[in-house]
């Protein structure tokens, strides 16, 4: 009776998991139709394939490729970016909805795997960066909105602009007749004024940036990492794999930057206890009369800095 029980109890596992392979195909498609009856309508697009999506149709000219798209699916359409679903608006009304009428509730965004915001440390300090938009979110928002984006804000900052045109004039008729890379010239200029909106400080010398590239050179090498394709940003499963080193370097950079910007807050700080309430106040003075830590303060004006040199690259 024994042996007999031996055998069959085998049999008897053996079928469950014939069963259970069976019944997998099954459970997936069932699944998957409760997911997509529970989710929003995604906007029409193009076919996408497995694991790759549409980066073989969006090919070496992405821009020419979504206007194609706009004019085929409408203003508004989604694609797959490897495994990411993006939804691309294609037109200025479409645009003027997600970013001015609704940008409260589409001001979500995906966070790039080099950002040392990723961290949990880091995200809550971050504005453009922040993986949720919480109260500390909404509260820096509203603090860059007032004191860098309003007309009031731009126009008091109207005699550094004229101040730093005229400081990067001098040095190009300084240097007549000698070879000048007028790209970096006008990209140390705009740095400047940023910096001295920011903390009333120069962080290119003219010099030394037509020399050895100085201090902007370590800024765009953050851009140039954000710029580049990145395998763990199209499969975010393989992030922690760090294939390419990426994050790595990124995360190096960034710790550069933030020495650079050390001192100047630490100098500030210093000068703040002396004086707790300067008559000329710059975002830094704001910031820290609100109490802000240097991460923070670092994270804010490194985000600006970024958006910057993304402008000045386009």
């Amino acid at each position: 009776m024994a042996e007999t029980v031996d055998m069959e109890v085998p049999d008897f596992l053996f079928s469950i998991l014939l069963l259970l392979l069976l019944l997998l195909p099954v459970l997936y498609l069932i699944l998957k139709h409760f997911k997509a009856s529970k989710s929003p309508p995604i906007p029409p697009g193009p076919f996408s394939w497995p694991i790759l999506g549409n980066l073989l149709q969006i090919g070496k000219n992405p821009l020419a490729t979504l206007t194609q798209f706009g004019q085929t699916y409408g203003h508004l359409f989604s694609i797959k970016i490897g495994s990411q679903r993006v939804v691309v608006a294609s037109s200025s009304a479409a645009a003027m909805e997600i970013l001015k009428t609704q940008d409260r509730l589409l001001s979500g965004r995906y966070v790039p795997h080099v950002s040392p915001t990723k961290s949990s440390e880091l995200n809550s300090l971050s504005v453009v960066w922040s993986l949720e938009c919480n109260e500390s979110w909404k509260y820096l928002r509203s603090l860059c909105k007032t004191q860098l984006f309003l007309g009031k804000a731009i126009e008091s900052q109207a005699y550094l602009r004229e101040e730093k045109v005229r400081k990067m004039m001098k040095y190009i008729i300084s240097n007549e007749g000698k070879p000048l890379k007028v790209r970096d010239i006008a990209f140390a200029m705009t740095f400047n004024m940023l910096g001295n909106t920011l903390m009333s400080t120069d962080l290119i010398n003219f010099e030394q940036e037509s020399e050895d590239g100085g201090t902007s050179g370590v800024f765009r090498t953050i851009m140039e990492f954000a710029a580049l394709t990145n395998v763990s940003d199209l499969y975010p499963i393989l992030g922690p794999l760090d294939l390419q080193g990426l994050k790595k370097k990124a995360t190096g950079i960034y710790h550069q930057c933030c020495a650079m910007l050390e001192a100047i807050i630490k100098e500030r700080r210093e000068k703040r206890r002396f004086d707790s309430t300067p008559s000329q106040q710059d975002f830094l003075d704001v910031l820290i009369s609100n109490g802000s830590s240097n991460d923070q303060i670092n994270i804010l004006f490194l985000e600006r800095w970024d958006m910057m040199q993304f402008i000045c690259v386009c």
